[in-house]
């Protein structure tokens, strides 16, 4: 994705904060969509009579739609404009939003909920660049540091919202309250913007590898969203899939190599810090990703939480990013952007092994204290990560790096999502079996307690107790997992061109 911004005469102050609110309004519906559906699966998977690891498929399916659409963005930019474009965007998110709303079985809504993550993809960085584009050098910091903070607070109310809607009204209202505000800033966009619509030509576009990428993203994400239900390589469908997966990304990887204008420059990867950056963004978000989906899922099926009562211990990752962000730029002054994101690795890593150490007795206040620990090490994790994928990029090919950034960003969500919730899911089987070994025919039991619904309630407490060992079992892989990134870029700091790097930036 190649969207580079550009200086634009400067408008009114009133029109700039009309467009700041816009902007910012519509980026945030975008990133709310991520959040507000993982609290309300298990009303979705009700409803639609389906089990909750098939619900996950509604948010998977948002993030590969999503990251494919974010890497159009530069190309579809300068072939339409980029007023058009965020306004056709915002339509037909907004169109989306109603038709996920109206969905009746799963397939419709994972469908809807693709091509709603398929439009939305150009909604955040035509968003920055619009920031970026117009008004004065002094309004521009101010602009976007408010936009951060506001981007930043939507995962916080997500879960908040989306469990207060699903415990007082319907699921669907989590998708119909998109649409006043929605169209509402579709106008706006249109009737003060259209008259500095961008010049547009008719770039060729790289369609084979568009191809490719979308074909490999989709048969990735349904090898690791349908692995489980169909038993993995005993499936012939599942070793197809793996065969299409490899291929794909195969020719992708030449197809972008030999290509004039790819969307892909491979050739950024022979620098270091990106390579680095984009190894450690792969795996960390993908972890992360996966706990925001798995903890909420988890407290609602087996702990018996409402989804608002879900939503406020999930909440509380949010907190210390919304209140502490303002820290991040003094610290990536101080240390540098490599030993800012060694600070976010090791509380990512205190808090997972924190949450390996939960019981089915845990409270709210100890879940939603690992959750803010987590959230502290949020503060230094984002902008470290992308300050150290474009420390060495050079000028003219930093926009490519930018796209490279966020489109990992959002496909590793959703294959975050269904490698940690396969992986749970599989862990609570095996735990399961464990402990029903121990009850045999020999065990002392009372003829009173022999019944069925007393054999209901202790097979309940196995599926508590072997869900909350297959959650500390995946927490502690995680922690690990956060572990060795440290080491990595322990390692790294070590260089002697890090280290005279983080003397120069000492005070």
């Amino acid at each position: 994705m190649q969207l580079q911004p550009k200086t634009m005469t400067p408008i009114s102050t009133a029109e700039r904060v009309i467009l700041f609110i816009c902007v910012s309004l519509v980026t945030f519906m975008m990133v709310l969509d991520y959040s507000i559906a993982n609290i309300a699966i298990p009303y979705i998977s009700g409803d639609l009579a389906v089990s909750n690891d098939e619900g996950t498929y509604v948010i998977t399916s948002f993030a590969v739609g999503n990251a494919i659409g974010l890497i159009l963005t530069g190309w579809l930019t300068k072939r339409v404009g980029q007023i058009r474009l965020i306004v056709i965007s915002t339509g037909l998110f907004t169109l989306l939003s109603a038709l996920c709303g109206f969905s009746s079985s799963l397939g419709m809504l994972v469908i809807n909920r693709f091509i709603q993550g398929l439009v939305s993809g150009p909604i955040v960085p035509l968003s920055q660049s619009l920031l970026l584009s117009y008004g004065t050098k002094e309004s521009k910091a101010r602009d976007l540091a408010f936009w951060s903070t506001i981007v930043i607070t939507a995962p916080v109310v997500g879960p908040i919202l989306g469990g207060y809607i699903s415990d007082y009204y319907r699921w669907s209202w989590i998708f119909y309250i998109n649409i006043p505000f929605g169209l509402a800033c579709m106008i706006i966009f249109w009737v003060m913007m259209k008259n500095r619509e961008t010049a547009t030509d008719k770039t060729p576009a790289d369609y084979i590898g568009i191809l490719l990428l979308s074909l490999g993203v989709a048969a990735l994400q349904i090898f690791l969203d349908k692995g489980q239900n169909w038993d993995w390589w005993n499936s012939h469908l599942i070793q197809i899939l793996a065969c299409l997966t490899v291929v794909a990304f195969t020719y992708l990887f030449i197809q972008e190599y030999w290509h004039k204008e790819p969307f892909i420059a491979l050739r950024l990867f022979k620098i270091p810090s990106f390579t680095l950056a984009m190894a450690c963004l792969f795996i960390s978000y993908g972890i992360y990703f996966g706990t925001v989906v798995l903890v909420p899922l988890w407290l609602q099926e087996y702990m018996d939480y409402s989804a608002e009562k879900a939503g406020l211990a999930v909440a509380a990752l949010g907190i210390a990013p919304t209140l502490l962000s303002f820290t991040t730029p003094l610290f990536v002054k101080w240390i540098g952007n490599a030993a800012t994101l060694s600070i976010s690795f090791a509380f990512f890593a205190i808090a997972c092994f924190c949450s390996a150490f939960f019981t089915t007795e845990v409270s709210l206040g100890i879940i939603a204290g690992a959750r803010f620990l987590f959230g502290f090490g949020f503060v230094y994790y984002i902008s470290p990560l992308f300050g150290l994928s474009t420390e060495d990029i050079p000028p003219n090919d930093l926009p490519m790096a930018m796209g490279m950034f966020h489109f990992c960003r959002s496909m590793v969500g959703g294959i975050g999502t269904s490698v940690f919730t396969t992986l749970w899911i599989r862990r609570t089987y095996f735990h399961h079996e464990r402990l029903g070994e121990l009850l045999t025919r020999f065990n002392p039991i009372t003829p009173e307690a022999a019944n069925l619904p007393s054999l209901a309630l202790l097979n309940r407490a196995l599926d508590q107790q072997a869900a909350m060992l297959a959650m500390n079992d995946t927490f502690y892989l995680m922690g690990w997992i956060f572990s060795g990134l440290l080491a990595v870029l322990g390692v790294w700091l070590l260089l002697p061109k890090q280290k005279s790097r983080t003397r120069a930036s000492l005070p």
